[in-house]
């Protein structure tokens, strides 16, 4: 005698998908991304004021100390994922293996490495910047080379930051999703403002014509 399964109900249904979906979280390294670009963008604008208000300063303005504390956060949450994806050995470690990409050895999300490269690229333009000031003096445009390197690694800083937020937002749903959209929404923005601000010199308004 054979026995018969019973049908699959939509409790039943939502009741096997509920597990699922509670295993989606946002861990804490992208909430330190977005502080990250958050601090960042901050100082860039503040920086841009002060030179503006004030003039040259010394190289530990609060401005620059908020640029670079993102320049900080980033690379470190991010090696923190990277360290932990690569050489824990738990049940979590190895699922997220399986979904990492995997560079000279080393396993993790790519919006974590895209992040700790920009938040490298960062903190090595500070003394170059520091450098090219007490030899050339004030800048007299914004793309310096010690800055465009500061843009690349803020770029890249922003592009880890939301490339992390994609990968768990497509594994989301509900309101999980909802808020990583809106951090998305958020970061997005802040890539803009950015932008705009390092190509100010080619869009001011006597160009617009």
């Amino acid at each position: 005698m054979t026995s018969v399964a019973p049908p699959i109900t939509a409790s039943a249904a939502a009741g096997a998908a509920a597990p699922a979906e509670a295993a989606v979280v946002i861990p804490w390294p992208v909430w330190v991304a977005v502080l990250a670009v958050t601090s960042t963008v901050i100082g860039v604008q503040w920086d841009i004021a002060w030179h503006r208000s004030i003039g040259r300063d010394t190289f530990w303005s609060p401005p620059h100390i908020a640029i670079y504390l993102g320049g900080v956060l980033a690379p470190l949450a991010a090696g923190y994922q990277i360290m932990w994806t690569t050489f824990a050995r738990s049940t979590a470690a190895a699922a997220a293996r399986a979904a990492a990409v995997r560079i000279w050895g080393f396993s993790g999300p790519l919006g974590a490495f895209i992040s700790a490269w920009g938040g490298v690229a960062m903190l090595a333009s500070a003394p170059f910047d520091d450098w090219w000031h007490n030899t050339y003096g004030l800048d007299v445009k914004i793309l310096s080379p010690p800055h465009t390197i500061l843009a690349l690694g803020i770029f890249a800083l922003q592009l880890g930051a939301l490339i992390l937020i994609i990968g768990i937002r497509n594994r989301a749903t509900g309101p999980l999703r909802s808020l990583l959209t809106a951090l998305f929404v958020y970061v997005g923005g802040f890539l803009l403002v950015v932008l705009m601000t390092f190509e100010m010199e080619f869009t001011h308004r006597t160009f617009q014509h």
